[in-house]
């Protein structure tokens, strides 16, 4: 009984002293740890979509966490723990509770979700299923690799058309036919997986190979993307057009200059 009175005590001592507990009041993960790729810069993340949503998802659920910037080709800034859990090298790599280890963006989303359902976050509309950005990321290398055009005699652009028209339709399906696409002002672990990709996509698909633009005939979808580039959460982590490109050049064995305006 003395050691609760004690306790007791101590907190209240330790609230009539100003100490404050700066984390969340509801079950969070602890001693959350990231390593992110380094990009182009020295010290910061590189643009890969996958890091950037793991980083809009920690954002909007409020978790404290300590990010490294490690190159594994390098073998720069990796902890010890890195080769003993992930002998493949994959980044985004997470860390957190009493050794739990997650390789990329997706499984760790899905644990922490899974784990921590406070704050709530929607996983989308009836089919979000369907989309998972990775048909838009794997579309983008192999289109920017690919000599033919932007046309039909282009199977990779012909496939990526399709998506697009899929996820147009998905759109409707969600919001109606209004276009108020960002109604709930909040992201979904839908919008989370696919806006970094597609942002990549539209925002440097023309310095690799010129002619590209969204179809005409995927209204919601353009109307959509001008809502979601918008989103403050997004535009907090959206990395410039320069690293950007300086994240493809290596992926797609090409050198750009990019004009001196362009950062």
């Amino acid at each position: 009984m003395r050691l609760g009175y004690n306790r007791r005590a101590a907190n209240r001592a330790a609230g009539k002293s100003g100490a404050k507990n700066t984390g969340p009041k509801y079950p969070h993960p602890r001693n959350l740890t990231l390593l992110f790729k380094e990009g182009a810069v020295d010290g910061e993340a590189c643009a890969d979509p996958f890091t950037i949503e793991l980083q809009m998802y920690l954002e909007m659920k409020g978790f404290p966490h300590k990010v490294h910037i490690v190159d594994p080709e390098k073998g720069k800034n990796l902890p010890d723990w890195f080769r003993k859990n992930n002998w493949d090298g994959i980044l985004p790599m997470t860390k957190y509770d009493k050794d739990q280890y997650k390789l990329g963006s997706a499984e760790t989303m899905m644990a922490l979700e899974k784990k921590f359902r406070v704050p709530l976050m929607s996983g989308g509309g009836m089919g979000a299923g369907r989309f998972r950005g990775k048909t838009v990321k794997n579309l983008t290398l192999s289109l920017l690799k690919s000599v033919r055009p932007y046309d039909e005699t282009n199977p990779d652009w012909t496939d990526l058309v399709h998506e697009f028209k899929q996820l147009d339709e998905y759109l409707v399906q969600c919001h109606g036919k209004e276009g108020d696409y960002m109604k709930s002002k909040r992201f979904s672990l839908w919008d989370i997986r696919m806006v970094p990709a597609l942002y990549n996509l539209v925002t440097i698909a023309n310095y690799f190979k010129p002619g590209f633009a969204l179809p005409e005939d995927v209204p919601h979808l353009r109307s959509y993307l001008n809502h979601a580039f918008e989103d403050p959460v997004f535009k907090k982590f959206c990395p410039s057009v320069r690293k950007i490109v300086r994240y493809y050049e290596p992926k797609l064995n090409m050198r750009i200059v990019l004009p001196d305006d362009v950062v």
